[in-house]
């Protein structure tokens, strides 16, 4: 459905609702799935916190996908202050304007809400202790939550990425990928998937540093292992 409709611009664009909480229902489920059931193994938990970390990094979880997608509708919201918007009809004296503010401020307050719940549950999981060295039973959810934020950015990034260069290539070259609307109106969607592929890629650089090292190393025998011979005694 169009951003834009006869009677003004939607205070949440249907489409954009839609594809977000139908995504982030899945990738709530998915995602909460792994952090409960794959961290919450057998180990032993003597300090009894594994509970918490689960409940701070699934909240977690839900809230950063909730800022990414909150300021996505709002960045979609302010392009549209791109060019013009013939079909809307002037049932105030700035239709576009105003329904563009009503986008932005109902977003910002979903993305405020999110974000402080993102804060704190981080910053509370992150400063569980846990005795001794190595990895625990609280390590295994932050490594399990890590690993299934940055499988869901990836996908997100992807595919912003290709509806990117798509939206690109119907710019450049209209009459061969049958542009139907305005340049304008393709510059719009295009910039909106620009910001959502980046939103995405600063999530999986930052939650990247959470993961474990992979071990993916290529190791190299010292220069001077080869020539290395044992001394003799004299005889």
């Amino acid at each position: 459905m169009p951003f834009v409709s006869g009677g003004g611009i939607s205070i949440v664009p249907t489409a954009i609702a839609v594809v977000a909480l139908s995504f982030l229902s899945l990738a709530s489920v998915v995602g909460i799935f792994v952090v409960i059931v794959v961290a919450n193994r057998a180990d032993p938990d003597p300090t009894g916190r594994r509970p918490l970390a689960v409940y701070l990094f699934a909240v977690a979880f839900f809230s950063v996908f909730v800022v990414l997608f909150g300021t996505y509708a709002m960045v979609s919201g302010v392009v549209q202050l791109m060019g013009t918007h013939p079909g809307v009809a002037a049932v105030s004296r700035h239709p576009v304007g105003d329904a563009v503010t009503r986008v932005v401020v109902l977003g910002g307050l979903v993305v405020v809400v999110a974000a402080v719940l993102l804060t704190v549950s981080l910053r509370r999981g992150l400063r569980l202790p846990e005795p001794g060295p190595g990895g625990g039973p609280v390590a295994r959810v932050v490594q399990s939550y890590a690993a299934s934020v940055s499988f869901v950015a990836v996908i997100i990034a992807a595919a912003s990425i290709v509806v990117f260069v798509y939206q690109a290539l119907r710019i450049l070259a209209p009459g061969v990928f049958e542009l139907t609307e305005t340049r304008i109106v393709a510059a719009r969607t295009l910039l909106s998937t620009l910001y959502l592929a980046l939103g995405a890629t600063a999530i999986l650089a930052t939650h990247a540093r959470l993961l474990p090292d992979s071990g993916w190393r290529v190791r190299t025998r010292p220069r001077g292992d080869a020539a290395f011979t044992p001394s003799t005694p004299a005889s």
